[in-house]
């Protein structure tokens, strides 16, 4: 089955060489493979881009942890107790409702131009969704289950740990996966329009201003493979933590 995992990338590509090739695209909207994949070994032979790299990683890991910390427990209460999700319910869908990206004078206001307003970005992308699919896993536990435990004398705190936890876990997971390429983008994002020394974002940003096509296409293309496998690693963190949901 793992080779028919190169089909999707060697059309994309064979059809990005045919583009440039027969003149088809405007070389310079659409650099050439060979031309950005050259600009791509360059970025990491000569060292520029791992700064880069390592800040949006910095900014990435700590808004989606955070995110993930605080989301998951706030989700999980939503979804045990019916009134804490009537009494946050109205707040919780308003925000998650808000582009992020729309408010980011708001953040640049409030956090400043440094790290804490690209790291609350990424927070706010990721933690309401986390709260929602938490809160949704735990609705949507078997009843029957939480039945049996009583039968057998389990204590509430047992039930939860035991059941309610364990239930609601692939949901939550759901949620965290979802969120993981979504905080990246935002992130990045943030990088362009707030502005930053160091960042993937600043230099797609520079790259465009300064005309430098194949550079802009490479950093692209280098986000695409870091977003492919972060997704891929939690994939197989997932299956190992959530091993019977049978993925």
């Amino acid at each position: 089955m793992r080779k028919f995992l190169v089909i999707g990338p060697l059309l994309i590509l064979l059809l990005w060489w045919g583009l440039t090739k027969f003149g088809i695209a405007n070389s310079f909207l659409l650099p050439s493979p060979e031309d950005t994949f050259t600009r791509l070994v360059e970025l990491f032979t000569s060292g520029e881009v791992f700064e880069d790299i390592n800040l949006t990683f910095y900014r990435w890991a700590i808004g989606y942890l955070l995110g993930c910390i605080v989301g998951i427990p706030v989700g999980i209460l939503m979804g045990y107790s019916e009134k804490f999700y009537k009494s946050f319910e109205f707040l919780i869908e308003f925000f998650r409702s808000l582009p992020v990206t729309a408010m980011f004078p708001l953040f640049l206001l409030m956090f400043g131009i440094g790290d804490n307003s690209k790291i609350a970005m990424t927070f706010t992308a990721t933690v309401f969704i986390v709260i929602i699919n938490s809160a949704y896993g735990v609705i949507q536990t078997k009843r029957t289950r939480i039945k049996a435990a009583k039968t057998f004398g389990a204590t509430n705190f047992q039930i939860f740990k035991n059941v309610v936890f364990f239930e609601s876990l692939p949901h939550t997971l759901i949620g965290m996966r979802t969120t993981l390429s979504l905080s990246l983008i935002v992130v990045i994002v943030s990088e362009m329009f707030i502005g930053t020394e160091y960042g993937l974002g600043q230099r797609i940003y520079d790259a465009y201003t300064r005309n430098s096509v194949d550079e802009l296409y490479a950093v692209i293309v280098l986000l695409g493979i870091i977003g492919y496998l972060s997704n891929k690693l939690f994939v197989f963190m997932e299956t190992k933590v959530a091993f019977w949901t049978g993925k």
